[in-house]
């Protein structure tokens, strides 16, 4: 009997708080946050624990917002951090301060822990916006033009993104700066002659539209070219004309040519006021399978012992111009160190500048429109 008096009295004097207990320690206060609401607390901390305080909120769509964490007594220690579901920001646990702060969609909590009192707020900030002076421009080369925006470069760079209205006429991409003052670049690179737009958006802003004139494009030929100048996109019934007749002859309204020798010319198309014009490199098959002939013979170890088996000429698509050009491609076989015969190919083409460029990795089966040449007409000597 004495024993349960005592068993029951034990239990009243614990649910009394009288005696002492095991118990979790403090969590802090968890609440919904609103959005430019002012929230403040006091947190106490011990040797052995720190307080905090827990502010969940939801971010749909990804905006930018403005974390204002303040101390307001001062002896206060104030730190935050704020996590996310699929991202930390900061990353580590940071000092009181003002942070903008690009969010992507999802759920966030803000921990705020150290002692002393504090004030917190977050606000959404509104949506980037768009600064360009200009809105078109002439390209006939590889063009940067610069913009201005508002936000944060992290924000910008989430939702960045560029189109062409024609990716023959010219292409583009983006690039925003990493640093505070929000600028950004797009790279635009014509490809034809002709007229594109270009836009560029950034994450819920409004867009920008440059229009792009290409007077200047490259358009690479052989000789004996008897095909249609490239016409302008947009452009109907331009009339043509060509800076150079002795290396291309064209029609004034058809635009078809005639490629009498290698070399460089322009063909202008004018409609109206407006100018196109096209850089074309005829390139001369013989000719240029002859310079490879003679650079073969410079690099190889017996040129005495050089022996030509096949020479092709036709059309690839190469790096260099990014577009279908004419090359000759020469299957050849020469000694090494121990006399032994090596057999090799080389192809060769012409770049913007009318320049032979070599390159020992062409394959006969890259090149399109494949005949063969006399080895007989790159081989034979001069007549002195």
């Amino acid at each position: 009997m004495k024993k349960l008096l005592a068993l029951v009295l034990s239990f009243s004097l614990a649910f009394a708080g009288i005696v002492a207990m095991p118990q979790k320690a403090d969590a802090g206060k968890t609440q919904n946050l609103v959005f430019g609401t002012t929230y403040t607390n006091t947190l106490k901390s011990s040797y052995y624990s720190t307080d905090s305080d827990y502010y969940n909120f939801y971010v749909s769509p990804g905006t930018e917002v403005y974390i204002t964490v303040e101390t307001l007594s001062t002896s206060a220690d104030i730190s935050w951090k704020l996590s996310g579901d699929k991202a930390v920001f900061p990353s580590v646990d940071a000092p009181t301060r003002n942070i903008m702060a690009y969010l992507p969609v999802g759920n966030y909590k803000l921990r705020v822990y150290g002692t002393g009192k504090y004030s917190v707020k977050i606000v959404k900030k509104a949506f980037g916006k768009f600064y360009l002076n200009k809105r078109s421009g002439t390209v006939n080369s590889k063009k940067t033009v610069n913009f201005s925006y508002t936000g944060t470069s992290d924000y910008a760079k989430a939702g960045a993104s560029v189109k062409t209205s024609n990716k023959k006429v010219a292409t583009a991409s983006v690039e925003i700066s990493d640093s505070i003052d929000g600028r950004g670049m797009i790279h635009i690179t014509p490809h034809h002659i002709g007229t594109c737009v270009i836009t560029v958006k950034l994450a819920r802003s409004n867009s920008i539209k440059y229009r792009v004139y290409c007077t200047s494009g490259y358009w690479f030929v052989a000789k004996g070219s008897k095909a249609k100048a490239p016409k302008p996109y947009g452009v109907k019934k331009p009339k043509w004309k060509s800076s150079r007749k002795k290396v291309i002859k064209i029609k004034k309204k058809s635009g078809r040519i005639k490629a009498k020798k290698g070399g460089r010319c322009t063909l202008i198309a004018k409609k109206g006021k407006k100018k196109y014009r096209v850089k074309v490199v005829v390139t001369d098959f013989i000719k240029l399978a002859r310079k490879t002939y003679r650079e073969i013979k410079d690099s190889v170890n017996n040129p005495d012992r050089l022996k030509v088996y096949n020479v092709y000429k036709g059309y690839s698509r190469q790096v260099y111009t990014g577009m279908k050009t004419p090359v000759i491609l020469i299957d050849f076989g020469s000694t090494n160190a121990f006399g032994a015969m090596i057999r090799q190919k080389i192809g060769a083409w012409y770049d913007t500048v009318h320049q032979p460029h070599y390159t020992w990795a062409m394959s006969p089966k890259n090149i399109i429109k494949k005949k063969r040449i006399k080895t007989k007409k790159i081989t034979r000597k001069k007549k002195r």
